[in-house]
């Protein structure tokens, strides 16, 4: 489900701030992007994501942002002074001049320590808790959004399962009207030649089409699976991926009962009923 959230804290000379975006995806992909400060908290970040999604691609955005104190480096002296030492004991044991550059020392590592945006357990901890309270407010959001996306749902089945009825009940007359047609025409053209077609004859066809267009089961199964999409619309879970395979369900039985029925009737049930169905499959995309 498409969502966003955020939050922000202050901890000492730090500025912390998080936005967190989600799109739908069927499964839970997370994109990273940390200030250096909070670097080493990238390896927890999906964990701390799925203690709340479970499917989406989900972009964190942390920033941190030292304030109120100089950002410049700090020069170590004892390890400076190391390296003068040994350049010195080498330059005297090969017997040639000593000199040197500090420019290029103060680039040896270890040399400049920086002051900016230090890692420690405290800072990282309160990140942490501004990750889970922006992934709180977002999931107030979707909470909301959910809301209306299932009242949407349950309106869309109750179209679905009045148009079901409707076809429920056409279905005996299709069968009805086809052998009237049937006998009208068959005795229509024989009359013409003087012939009679025998009344065996005739329901031995109009049985044979009956067996062709019975759709009662898949008239049961689609109830069934309208009545499992309600009850997950019910579960205390998110049920995504369920919704996804009843959706599947539900236009497969509809399609096979437009295929058989060969009414025009029925075929115009159907096609509102898949209607309904393709409404509800794009608002399954965002279930998560």
């Amino acid at each position: 489900m498409t969502g966003h959230g955020q939050a922000a804290q202050r901890h000492g000379d730090f500025s912390i701030d998080v936005e967190i975006r989600t799109v739908n995806n069927r499964y839970l992909k997370v994109i990273s992007k940390i200030s250096e400060a909070a670097s080493s908290l990238e390896p927890q970040l999906e964990s701390l994501v799925r203690e709340f999604l479970k499917r989406g691609s989900v972009t964190v955005s942390i920033r941190v942002v030292q304030v109120g104190r100089s950002n410049a480096a700090a020069i170590n002296p004892k390890t400076l002074e190391d390296y003068l030492t040994q350049s010195k004991s080498v330059a005297d044991r090969l017997g040639i001049q000593f000199e040197y550059n500090l420019g290029q020392l103060l680039l040896l590592p270890g040399v400049l320590e920086s002051n900016r945006q230090q890692e420690d357990e405290e800072l990282l901890e309160v990140v942490r808790l501004t990750v889970r309270a922006a992934l709180k407010d977002l999931q107030l959001m979707r909470t909301q959004e959910g809301s209306a996306m299932r009242s949407q749902f349950v309106e869309t089945l109750s179209q679905i399962a009045a148009n079901k009825s409707v076809i429920e009940a056409r279905a005996p007359d299709v069968v009805s009207e086809y052998r009237a047609k049937m006998e009208q025409r068959i005795r229509n053209g024989l009359a013409q030649v003087g012939y009679q077609v025998a009344d065996v004859d005739l329901l031995r066809e109009v049985l044979a089409y009956a067996d062709r267009c019975d759709i009662s089961e898949e008239i049961t199964r689609l109830g069934s699976h309208l009545t499992q999409f309600q009850d997950a619309l019910s579960a205390p879970e998110s049920q995504g991926r369920r919704l996804d395979f009843l959706i599947q369900e539900l236009f497969r039985e509809t399609n096979t009962i437009g295929s058989k029925a060969n009414d025009a009737q029925v075929s115009q049930l159907v096609v509102s009923i898949k209607t309904g169905i393709e409404q509800m499959r794009e608002l399954v995309q965002n279930v998560e």
